[in-house]
């Protein structure tokens, strides 16, 4: 008799935002919404940024991740908004993101921790570079290009401290679709 096959599960690991800085985002979206014609808006709860996306993985493998995972210890750091934007050309912009700012070379070196980590459980880092943000909303529908007037009104001036990353599951086609698997805590300075 064949032994059934497990369960492929869609993986990534990321940083969770505080309720607050949620808050911020969803308010801005909100009163910007109208002004901008994207198809498909990130729910609020689903807010996060990513530290690297792990794609498929079969659920007998998890605990050799979550052990890899909480191997890595590293300190905690502080991050802010900064600004929105788009990936993508102006006439059919991809992505509208929400930057952050702060520590930066300690957000991009904790990337390059977790992708030390998981290497050897044959996870494959992106070759594009690293640009930490936050998805508010995919694929542009207007006519012409984005008008941009909205960017100008996000403000945010509030730190947080970064003092864990999770490991999320994607459930597709439900909304808000991540749900946190794993939670892994970062050592206060």
């Amino acid at each position: 008799m064949s032994k059934p096959h497990a369960e492929n599960i869609r993986l990534f690991i990321a940083l969770p935002l505080p309720i607050q800085i949620k808050d911020q985002l969803k308010r801005w979206v909100q009163q910007n919404k109208g002004s901008l014609p994207f198809r498909k808006w990130t729910h609020p709860d689903d807010y996060h940024i990513t530290l690297q996306f792990l794609g498929e993985l079969p659920a007998d493998k998890l605990e050799d991740l979550n052990i890899a995972l909480a191997d890595i210890h590293y300190p905690t750091f502080e991050l802010h908004l900064a600004e929105v934007g788009t990936f993508g050309p102006p006439v059919a912009p991809r992505v509208l993101w929400a930057a952050v700012d702060g520590d930066l070379s300690q957000l991009t070196a904790l990337h390059g921790e977790v992708v030390k980590k998981t290497s050897p459980l044959g996870f494959v880092p992106e070759e594009r570079s690293y640009k930490p943000h936050i998805t508010l909303a995919r694929t542009f529908a207007g006519e012409g290009s984005l008008d941009v007037t909205a960017f100008s009104s996000f403000r945010s001036s509030e730190r947080w401290l970064v003092d864990h990353f999770v490991l999320m599951r994607t459930h597709l086609n439900t909304s808000p679709m991540y749900e946190v698997i794993g939670k892994y805590p970062l050592q206060l300075r």
